[in-house]
């Protein structure tokens, strides 16, 4: 608890520093331009909360904006680690190529990642921490949107703890008659792990049309961790990832404004070890994975009936390859290995549409998607380092098929809009929703086929008071269907042995959430609470197979049904314009989970993150026709985490008796040259602190330096 302490001093004190510096005098418009109405840390506008463009500050959901300047100026390795200092957001990281975030106490598949509106989540993403998101290149995106809070009304299955929306970069749209184009180089070295990356993109404008074309490559040395960790065997990686961008919008005619786009991105990270068995179970293993994501959309604009849409084919490629590599106990030779090669293809169908009604005071959203997965598996073994052999039953049939599929409708209106600025504001929707798996017969592993159909609501009631001041209550339900990896699946997944059940149901939520935000002259803060009742969540619970409750020394276990529980935490933001270039920000969060069981005690959810949050001072200097300049100090914090679940306490993540908590102090800048070279600087973690976010199988970096270098044309 001591260090929940002090992490509750540290934030505390930039918020008095903040209040006492800004009341000294009244704040003055500099050359580098305050807002006349700061924002809380994610500005912008936010589409992921609604499918509309809004400002995060009137929204009535819990949103966040991490857009292109942020991830310029943090240089994050992944994308995971652009949302260290987003509020809410926890990131558990089982090695160093992974990434995976908790929104409001759930992690991996019970969150959707979304690429432009497309779903990345498949139907064999494995329950718990993922690192899937690590597969998308920060620098081909432009920004990142967060919704935290259940968001399967509007984008179906996986949305229960949130949705991160990744929007990947766009070529310019010039409409004169004129050729144009530009592009970037970037150089980036860090000191932690000797990182070593080269990024450069172009594009080109021609009358409406556009094309973009980006590479990176990445390449990261074993990691050093803060204190006495040292260097951490097993934690380098390289990743190769590439963009490309073609749009065209109609500038003139019956067709203006409509448009069309294809987008590709990819990537590939090899040899990213995880080693948090190394040491005790004298166990390695190693991922290999692929993903290529192709998309084609158009947007129709319908005036005489007040309706825009946008229809989306998309397929995507994914790949994983996973060695399990048993080691002698000098941790120098191999044993023998199994690799599980596991492909997903997946061809989605999306349709969105947007009516205006009452002259603009009601709008309506609707529309309808449908994805399919083709499943396929194999599995290798080999002795020492000899050559793979010995093909053995799958994990997943070849012929394995899963489909997701539901139609939606919300509708939004302002019953109450007066004209000294307020306005009462109701939402509420409907999603129906189906899923199917099946896996056909194969060896030991019995055909399998099940599905579903499901019912998702919303309501909300939101207060707004001249764009100043709001107060919102939503009602969201979430829901998660049960997937292949967890319904089909049959082995060795590393402490159990798994066999199907295809019985399962989908877990769900119930989330009651109440917001307010408020902005008075230099300042802004948003606060929110939330509790969710949880369903049917999945859990592991012993069985047989073939009359055997344990192979190879392994249980036997199978995912059922059965758990319910309750999620409740509290989110504080708060943002100060102190004038004359100096800006402040903090946020702080808090979770609380426990599963309820039957004629006994109440235990914790599992992977439940401590308190944690972030503050930051900053000076951004005057600005001049050459140059331009920033210089940050912020310090990121979370507290004990020693309320563990039964499944926590065999993690070998996770310490025994839990996780310590920890406070870094970090340091950044930066300077903008002739509008075509910027140069920047980030020292992190400086006081060399020994630690790791709870739940990760990886300590963080030690003091580390990280030199950029962007070159603009």
């Amino acid at each position: 608890m001591k260090n929940d302490y002090i992490l509750l001093i540290v934030l505390t004190l930039v918020g008095l520093v903040s209040t006492a510096y800004a009341e000294e005098g009244e704040p003055t418009s500099s050359d580098a331009g305050v807002m006349e109405k700061p924002e809380v840390p994610c500005y912008e506008t936010v589409v992921v909360a609604n499918i509309k463009e809004e400002d995060p500050f009137l929204s009535d959901r819990s949103v966040c904006v991490v857009d292109q300047q942020d991830l310029a100026e943090r240089m994050p390795r992944t994308i995971p680690e652009a949302l260290w200092d987003t509020p809410g957001i926890f990131v558990q990281q089982t090695n160093h190529g992974g990434g995976s975030p908790i929104i409001r106490g759930m992690v991996g598949p019970q969150n959707l990642i979304l690429v432009d509106g497309v779903r990345l989540n498949n139907s064999i993403y494995r329950p718990g921490p993922l690192q899937y998101l690590n597969m998308v290149d920060p620098l081909s995106i432009s920004r990142i949107e967060v919704l935290r809070g259940a968001g399967s009304l509007l984008y179906g299955s996986d949305a229960m703890g949130g949705v991160i929306q990744l929007t990947p970069l766009d070529p310019r749209i010039l409409e004169s008659g004129e050729l144009g184009g530009g592009g970037e180089a970037l150089g980036r070295f860090a000191t932690a792990n000797f990182e070593r990356t080269g990024h450069g993109h172009f594009d080109v404008s021609y009358e409406g049309a556009g094309l973009l074309g980006g590479i990176t490559y990445k390449y990261f040395d074993d990691l050093r961790g803060g204190g006495d960790v040292g260097v951490q065997p097993y934690s380098g990686y390289d990743d190769l990832s590439a963009i490309g961008s073609f749009k065209y919008r109609f500038l003139k005619g019956d067709f203006k404004d409509w448009s069309v786009k294809a987008v590709y991105l990819g990537s590939r990270i090899g040899d990213a070890g995880r080693t948090d068995k190394l040491y005790d179970k004298h166990q390695l293993q190693f991922y290999d994975n692929e993903d290529d994501l192709v998309y084609a959309r158009a947007h129709m604009e319908f005036r005489e009936i007040q309706t825009d849409a946008d229809f989306t084919l998309s397929y995507q490629h994914f790949f994983e390859a996973k060695s399990n590599i048993s080691m002698r106990q000098d941790l120098d030779d191999r044993i023998s290995s199994v690799r599980d090669d596991v492909t997903a293809h997946t061809m989605g169908l999306d349709l969105k549409l947007h009516t205006h009604l009452l002259d603009n005071r009601m709008h309506l959203r609707y529309g309808g998607m449908f994805y399919r997965d083709w499943v396929g598996a194999e599995k290798f073994s080999r002795s020492g380092d000899f050559d793979w052999f010995s093909a053995q039953p799958p994990a997943f049939p070849d012929g394995s098929t899963a489909d997701n599929y539901g139609g939606f409708a919300k509708i939004e209106g302002d019953p109450v809009a007066t004209s000294d600025g307020h306005v009462l504001r109701l939402g509420g929707g409907y999603r129906l929703s189906g899923m199917s798996g099946f896996a056909p017969e194969e060896g030991e592993l019995q055909e399998v086929d099940y599905g579903f159909i499901g019912h998702v609501f919303l309501g909300s009631v939101q207060y707004i008071y001249k764009e100043d001041a709001t107060v919102a209550f939503t009602f969201s339900q979430g829901y998660r269907a049960p997937n292949l990896n967890e319904s089909v699946k049959l082995g060795d997944s590393g402490k159990y042995f798994h066999t199907p059940n295809s019985d399962l149901e989908p877990e769900k939520s119930d989330t009651f959430e109440l917001l307010a935000r408020g902005r008075i002259r230099e300042f802004t803060i948003g606060a929110a609470g939330y509790v969710s009742l949880l369903h049917d969540l999945m859990k592991r619970e012993e069985t047989t197979w073939e009359d055997q409750s344990t192979i190879n020394g392994k249980p036997v276990v199978w995912n059922v049904n059965g758990g319910e529980g309750i999620l409740w935490g509290t989110e504080a933001e708060l943002a100060v314009e102190l004038g004359h270039g100096f800006s402040t920000s903090a946020h702080i969060n808090y979770t609380w989970g426990e599963e309820y069981i039957d004629d006994g005690p109440d235990i914790p959810l599992t992977r439940i993150p401590p308190l944690f949050g972030q503050g930051t001072v900053r000076y951004d200097t005057p600005g001049s026709e050459n140059a331009y300049g920033f210089i940050e100090t912020y310090v990121r914090a979370a507290g004990d985490q020693d309320r563990l679940s039964e499944e926590d306490k065999k993690d070998a993540r996770i310490p025994e008796g839990g996780t310590g908590g920890w406070v870094t102090l970090n340091l950044g800048g930066g300077v903008y040259l002739w509008d075509h070279l910027a140069l920047l600087l980030r020292l992190e973690n400086l006081l060399d602190t020994k630690y790791k976010y709870h739940g990760s199988g990886v300590y963080a970096p030690g003091i580390n330096g990280i030199l950029t270098m962007r070159v603009f044309y």
